[in-house]
This record gives structure tokens, C-alpha cells and sequence, in this order.
């Protein structure tokens, strides 16, 4: 039981529905990108979901990520982008057949095959080329010594990849990474490196240069329904996760009382004021403190004073509100919407760090086809 009425709703059949637009958008394959316990929105309800639907490709920032996933019904192959220690790899040698490991340096390939000997060529991996992130994909001076750790050990290899910097930014710069890459991929095909997956997309990419798709795109943002670019908006994406808490308290505050730690807020009048058992302990950013706004029943309700750990103060004077009335911090209320793209602007950040950063304190429920689970 959740004893303080605060969910985070998960609509899968809104995930789904994203999925296809890109899909629909971009005409090619779509290896979902569920990092970071999907962006926030719980990696496996929603990966399950998309395997069932005919995914057959995920991707993940870390190993223990992908064990996870399997560990938990995912039987489809799941990229690792970020490191994977070689003890890593032995421990979860069991689930080589899904696991896609990345190779971004000689190093990487000498250590692994040092622990792991000819069980290396268990795993089947993906190459990840650095065309302008300028982060862990192979430099252009390092590839010729990774091609041939590549040959010398008879590793499998399935995909070669790379990451757009700026698409979200829709600038030249995603042009010039492109034909890098087309220029690296033709090199290494010369030197007899097989490839059948070739990557580079992110929901951006996929989005607005969908003519640069390869054989799969790798969507992140966008299948939570949030937009990947503050430059130009994409119709149609539906917001996957809505946060909803309740009214535990009300209070009146008199003109020249305050509220919160430090005293940040005086009341200029008479007030009423609710108080939200939500706080920064719950990933709710403190940086919304005396900026940001909830709803309750279809009208917004400003933040006063600082937030604290465990809970908010709202303003609600002149509201008709009431104990155990529903709170929205992210989601619809009638016809009245926060988004996090809405707290994100408040807090000078980015909607992937508003969603990613609510904790395992507020308990997910998950909505497909009208029914509840978690």
C-alpha cells in the first residue's frame, strides 16, 4: 500500500503509440532505448510490452541494466552503449545471447580477452565509431588497431554505431557525422569486418532526418511522449507518465506569516494553503521551490516557500479544495496540463533529467488497455 495517495501512472498503451509514430515516421526498426530504468518509467513493464508487440532489439546504458531485463522475461537482444568490466561479461556470460556488449577501444578488447579467453566469442558485439560526441566511440587513429584485436581474437560482430550531437539542435553538424560515418563503416567493411545492424539515430535523428535512418533507429525521449527538441515540435507523441499525489492537509496563513525552511515566501495577504507529502527525497527538483505550480481539480495552484524532503505548500485561496483532493505535478486535471518539459524550463534543465530523477519512493502503476498492475 502506498500510504500517502502519490503514483506515478504509466500508460503503456501511450508508449506503444509513440513507438509507432516513429516507427511510422523514420520507416525503419526500432531498438527502444530503456537506460536509466527507462528514462524513469520502469524499464521492464514497459520493455515486456514492447517485446510483445514485436520488438526485438533494446538498448541500455549498463550491463547490470540488461540482467534486469532478462532476468525478469526480456528475451530479446539488449545493447549495452556504456563500459562493461571483462568480470562483468564472465559473471553474465549465461546471458550471451542477448547481451550485445559495445567495443570502443583496443583496450577494452585486450582485457576482455584475457579473462575470458575463447568465451568472449559467446558474446556478439557492437562497434561504436566516434564521429563528433567525441566520448567512447573509436577515434579515427585508433580504429586499424581495434580491427585487428578484432580479427586476431575472432570476435562476432553484429552492428557498427555512432551518436548524433547536435540533431536536436537541427544544425549541419548532423550531415557532417553522417557521411563520417558512411566513410569509417566503407573502411572497415574494406577490411573485412562484417556489419549487418548499422545505428546512429536518436529520437531527434529519427524524427527530423528520418532520410539518415540506416537499419535501425534508437529513440529514447521521444517514447515517453516528451519532445526531443525545443526546436521544433513533434505532433502526436502522447506523455507516458503522469505524477498524481492528494491534499493532506490545509492550512490558513495570515497576512506577514511565511512558509518553509528559510522563511523564502511572505504571505501578502490572507491565505490557504494545501500541503503535498512530495519533495526533493521524491525527485521532485528543490529548484521549483517559489517557481513552480500544481493542479488541483483543473486549476493551477502556485508552490510557496522552499520544498521540502517529504513534502509542499500550495497556494489554493479562492480554490474549492478539500482533504484527499487529487494533486497533479505532471499530467492532465480536466483541461489543464503541466508537462515536464514545463518543470524542466522552471529548472533550467533538460525533460530527460525531470522524469529520470523520480525516485523508487513514489510507486509506479502501470495502465494497459484500461487495466491496472504494477
Amino acid at each position: 500500500m502506498n500510504g500517502r495517495g502519490t503514483v506515478a501512472w504509466v500508460n503503456i498503451d501511450n508508449y506503444l503509440w509513440n513507438l509507432e509514430l516513429i516507427r511510422n515516421t523514420c520507416k525503419k526498426d526500432i531498438m527502444p532505448v530503456v537506460k536509466a530504468d527507462a528514462y524513469g518509467h520502469g524499464k521492464i513493464e514497459l520493455s515486456k510490452a514492447a517485446q510483445n508487440e514485436g520488438y526485438s532489439k533494446f538498448a541500455v546504458a549498463f550491463i547490470s541494466e540488461a540482467a534486469d531485463l532478462i532476468k525478469n522475461g526480456l528475451t530479446s537482444q539488449i545493447l549495452i552503449f556504456g563500459y562493461c568490466e571483462p568480470y562483468e561479461l564472465k559473471d553474465y556470460i549465461e546471458f550471451s545471447d542477448y547481451i550485445v556488449p559495445t567495443i570502443f577501444s583496443a583496450h577494452f578488447i585486450e582485457q576482455a580477452y584475457a579473462l575470458l579467453g575463447n568465451d568472449i566469442r559467446k558474446f556478439v558485439f557492437d562497434i561504436k565509431y566516434n564521429t563528433g560526441m567525441s566520448r567512447v566511440g573509436i577515434n579515427d587513429y585508433e580504429m586499424d588497431s581495434v580491427i585487428d584485436l578484432i580479427k586476431k581474437y575472432n570476435l562476432r560482430i553484429r552492428g557498427f554505431y555512432s551518436h548524433y550531437a547536435t540533431a536536436d539542435d537541427l544544425d549541419d553538424f548532423v550531415s557532417i557525422q553522417y557521411e563520417k560515418y558512411l566513410k569509417m563503416l566503407e573502411y572497415i567493411l574494406s577490411k573485412g569486418i562484417s556489419i549487418s545492424l548499422r545505428h546512429m539515430s536518436n529520437s531527434a535523428a529519427a524524427m527530423f532526418f528520418p532520410q539518415n535512418s540506416l537499419d535501425i533507429v534508437r529513440p529514447g525521449i521521444a517514447t515517453y511522449g516528451l519532445q526531443p527538441s525545443s526546436k521544433k515540435y513533434i505532433n502526436g507523441l502522447k506523455p507516458v507518465m503522469e505524477i498524481k499525489s492528494k491534499i493532506i492537509k490545509l492550512n490558513t496563513v495570515e497576512k506577514g506569516e511565511t512558509v518553509g525552511y528559510s522563511r523564502t515566501y511572505t504571505a501578502k495577504e490572507k491565505l490557504q494553503t494545501a500541503i503535498i507529502p512530495v519533495g526533493y527525497a521524491d525527485g521532485y527538483f528543490r529548484s521549483l521551490s517559489n517557481r513552480g505550480r500544481v493542479l488541483i481539480n483543473g486549476e493551477y495552484c502556485d508552490i510557496l516557500g522552499r520544498i521540502s524532503m517529504d513534502q509542499m505548500t500550495v497556494d489554493v485561496t479562492g480554490k474549492n479544495v478539500a482533504y484527499d483532493d487529487e494533486v497533479v505535478l505532471i499530467g492532465q486535471s480536466n483541461n489543464s496540463f503541466i508537462s515536464a518539459d514545463e518543470l524542466a524550463d522552471i529548472c533550467g534543465t533538460i525533460n530527460y533529467e525531470i522524469t529520470s530523477k523520480i525516485t523508487s519512493r513514489i510507486r509506479r502503476k502501470y495502465i494497459k488497455g484500461g487495466v491496472i498492475f504494477e
